[in-house]
């Protein structure tokens, strides 16, 4: 089968530490030991308050439901139930769908699964139950079998686990238990459909399909959340292909952390109100569930982040209080848990082998390990009542995400969570300047565009290799849009009609990437002389981390740090392999960078007035921004690496002197600046490689070109020199930010500040997630002072995110405005400027400069209306 022509269709700072900590790094000196963490943090205490305790809700146990189930619930010491797992239970009993938003660690699994097991037990319904991590559908499979275990067999409902961790044979072994619940994650299902109409177990299991459960509902934004939704449409036309009723399913989502859980809820399972049926989806929001004190710490920013999160820990588990930390990467991860040098310390990141992951849960939960660094990997919502303590190496990106984090610890006794923000970052400073931030409700809403033409595209070709496609059901299933595409796809030839419907060959599945990631390509890492699977990793982290040559460290199944050396990196073979050597400082940094380029230009270039003074009439305007949609490709070019060292010693960590990050053995003061040294990581480069062949890592996507005409570039540039004029001759110290006018084009300063500007409204105009869309500035070659911004989509074949900018542009400049306006800030922040990810680095931006376009943009727009335009 040929793929389908979907074209035409449509480093953060890092400090690498090598020698364990033995001596408080974080705090100078103190006469006595601390015993308490703010005593310990001493003047890095920047705020601090407590969450106090709440008292539980309980409820009685209905007492008709199946005794055995109320027995199996009082055999685990569950003799009541909190409110709101009584109020799930009855909508479950109801027939209703429903979304419970009740915080981490307030019972939400117990809340859900006796309903769902009672009508397993009287009506031999059967459950899909989603997981968007293994990890997680293996804690989650434990906590409901030891459920089960104490309900009689004969009755017993089976519940089995089925990711990507289990061989196809063994699943086929799974099936033919007739397992009533199915732990999955969303891929399984993705490429099992394919093959369910040679499976006759798979068959009456969709038959029989009652309850679809979705844990951590929140982190279906973007591609991920909308080929989830496309997902849940292929399993209502596969339970009623197989003979099952898709208007009996009942949803059933979960989640602790998200700003518009009913909308979320109602989108992906297709719900919408009926006369028959006015509110098909209930919310339950209130928790009846106890809960303990928990004391949330805000250091001072940290431009020593490395030592500063690990001297924390090291000082909390002296205390004798377990904990999790979490890094921003998996680099990091590894740096935290090799300078604390300990075997009660464990790495956990996405790589590491499912053997390893559950052996590092295994030995918490035994308390041979104490704590554990993890990345995002352990974010959501595995239940590790053991941990005390949570710790953040830096902001993690958004205020769910750190909800989630720290909803890891304290789950079950007095919590402590602990953020360090890196000082190097402007988002990490606005959230030290705002920590009252952290204990406020408001969590960021979840967006995603499910009705973007190729997500339709590949999932109905999905569909129709599948059940294939009833044509008289295709909007009852798929919606409008479906029709069109479907139209589309069978003029082109990839989908067929027949007597019964649309069909398709071949194996489409392959061509989605359900979470829109760069790549679906992984790359084994293997041990040189053992032969050993060590870890895997996706492709583009490879070029990165395991190129020639390249520095490895990872830590062994005993808690030892190891170091490897690539020796090849085989991307045909998709192995990597890796040689132990002698532990060294040495380490490697790969060099990447990135290049956008438009392809196929899909629309005629748009102009779009720029009205710069007010009384300049729209006839006569000269400047405008010119916008292209185009389909692009976007390059990550890794070229080479430098090698690096780096020690472990007193050092001045004041930025303004000399001797910052320059060693100081020896000394308790810096002699020049007299400020009291601490303990830091320095690091030096030793030389620069370059590959003869360099790693690249590609994709397309859609893209917005915005490019300003010659006329309104020399209006910038005239604005930038009348006000480095104005502040030169004030006479004052140039203020904080006006730096950048000295510094960069202003031209460049103008469109990339736009840009971020633009970023900052996407959620409310356009309802886009804006980690689905990037902003980057190109120089146009030859050209000193043109300067291109692309909005480009940053999963592999889109997600409608840079054709929303497109249509809206004009009024996110409106929203934009605002935004920027109503910030109290000077130059611009995080609130209103800074952009997480920013592919350029935050460089050359400034709040005044990006609101001359926005105001420009926005006066041509209400002449162009008030003129009867469109």
């Amino acid at each position: 089968m040929n793929t389908p022509n979907y074209n035409a269709l449509l480093q953060s700072l890092w400090t690498p530490p090598t020698t364990p900590i033995t001596e408080n790094s974080h705090s100078n000196h103190h006469l006595t030991e601390p015993t308490d963490i703010t005593e310990f943090l001493g003047e890095e205490l920047l705020w601090q308050q407590t969450i106090p305790a709440t008292e539980p809700d309980l409820k009685n146990i209905p007492q008709d439901l199946p005794k055995q189930l109320i027995t199996a619930l009082q055999s685990l010491g569950i003799n009541q139930l909190y409110s709101h797992q009584l109020k799930t239970l009855r909508a479950i009993r109801q027939g209703k769908s429903l979304i419970l938003t009740s915080p981490t660690a307030s019972g939400k699994t117990l809340s859900t699964y006796p309903g769902i097991i009672e009508g397993c037990i009287n009506q031999e319904h059967r459950a899909l139950a989603f997981y968007g991590l293994r990890a997680l559908a293996l804690d989650q499979c434990h906590k409901i079998s030891q459920l089960l275990s104490s309900i009689p067999t004969k009755s017993r409902p089976v519940m089995a686990i089925l990711t990507g961790d289990v061989k196809s044979e063994k699943r086929e072994q799974i099936l033919k238990s007739e397992p009533h619940i199915l732990g999955v994650t969303p891929e399984l299902i993705h490429f099992q459909l394919k093959q369910t109409w040679k499976s006759a177990p798979w068959a009456n299991f969709y038959q029989r399909l009652r309850y679809i459960l979705i844990d951590e509902a929140h982190t279906l934004a973007g591609s991920y959340g909308a080929n989830m939704t496309w997902l849940m449409r292929r399993i209502k036309l596969a339970v009623d292909h197989y003979g099952g009723d898709s208007q009996k399913l009942q949803f059933i989502f979960l989640s602790a952390t998200c700003g518009n859980p009913k909308q979320l809820a109602l989108k992906i399972s297709g719900l919408k109100p009926t006369k028959l049926n006015p509110k098909p989806l209930i919310w339950i929001r209130k928790s009846g569930a106890a809960s303990p004190p928990r004391q949330v710490i805000v250091t001072q920013p940290s431009y020593n982040l490395t030592a500063d999160t690990a001297g924390i820990i090291h000082f909390l588990h002296n205390q004798g209080k377990s904990g999790i930390a979490f890094c921003n990467s998996r680099r990091s991860v590894r740096e935290v848990t090799e300078l604390l040098k300990s075997h009660q310390v464990a790495a956990f990141y996405s790589g590491i082998t499912s053997e390893r992951r559950a052996e590092v849960v295994n030995q918490l939960q035994s308390g041979i390990i104490k704590w554990i660094i993890a990345t995002e990997a352990l974010e959501a919502g595995i239940d590790l009542p053991e941990l005390e303590c949570c710790v953040l190496r830096g902001w993690p990106g958004s205020k769910m995400a750190y909800q989630q984090r720290s909803g890891r610890a304290g789950r079950s006794q007095p919590g402590i969570t602990v953020l360090l923000p890196n000082a190097l970052n402007p988002i990490d400073c606005y959230v030290a300047e705002h920590p009252e931030m952290l204990v406020s409700g408001e969590v960021e809403e979840v967006f995603f565009n499910d009705q973007y033409p190729i997500f339709a595209a590949k999932h109905l070709m999905c569909a129709a290799a599948e059940t294939g496609i009833p044509t008289h059901k295709i909007k009852h299933y798929f919606g409008t849009t479906a029709f069109d595409v479907a139209k589309l796809l069978l003029a082109q030839g990839h989908l067929n009609k027949g007597r019964n419907g649309l069909w398709a060959k071949g194996y489409p599945h392959k061509d989605v990437n359900f979470r829109g990631g760069l790549s679906q390509t992984t790359i084994k890492l293997v041990d040189a002389t053992s032969g050993e699977e060590l870890e895997e990793i996706s492709a583009d982290i490879a070029h990165r981390e395991v190129h020639p040559q390249a520095i490895y460290k990872r830590q062994d199944a005993h808690g030892q740090m190891l170091t490897y050396q690539c020796i090849s990196l085989d991307l045909n073979s998709k192995r990597a392999i890796l040689k132990q050597t002698a532990d060294s400082p040495l380490f490697t940094v790969a060099g990447t960078e990135s290049q956008t380029s438009s392809l196929t230009v899909l629309t005629d270039p748009v102009k779009l007035p720029l009205l710069f003074s007010p009384n300049c009439d729209i006839d006569d305007c000269q400047e405008y921004l010119i916008l292209e949609l185009s389909f692009g490709e976007v390059k990550h070019i890794t070229s080479g690496y430098n090698l690096m060292t780096q020690i472990y010693e007193q050092t001045c960590l004041n930025k303004r002197c000399l001797n910052y990050k320059e060693p100081l053995p020896q000394h308790q003061r810096c002699p020049l600046c007299h400020k009291l040294t601490r303990k830091a990581v320095i690091v030096k480069t030793l030389s620069e490689e370059k590959f003869e062949q360099p790693f690249l890592t590609q994709f397309s996507a859609p893209m917005v070109k915005v490019t300003m005409n010659s006329s309104a570039r020399e209006y910038i540039q005239q604005f930038a020199k009348t006000t480095r004029t104005r502040l030169t001759r004030s006479g004052e110290p140039i203020p904080p930010g006006y730096q950048q006018l000295w510094e960069y084009s202003s031209n460049l300063i103008a469109i990339h500040s736009f840009g971020h500007q633009i970023m900052r409204a996407l959620q409310l105009v356009a309802r886009v997630d804006p980690k689905q869309v990037n902003f980057t500035v190109v120089q146009e070659i030859g050209e000193n002072h043109n300067y291109t911004g692309y909005f480009y989509d940053t999963s592999d074949g889109g997600n409608g995110a840079a054709e929303a900018v497109f249509k809206h542009l004009p009024k996110l400049a409106d929203a934009a405005g605002v935004i920027a306006r109503d910030c109290h800030c000077d130059t611009g922040c995080a609130k209103c400027l800074i952009q997480h990810g920013c592919p350029d680095g935050n460089t050359a931006l400034l709040k005044q400069m990006g609101l001359v376009l926005l105001d420009a943009m926005t006066s041509g727009r209400s002449k162009t209306i008030a003129s009867g335009g469109a």
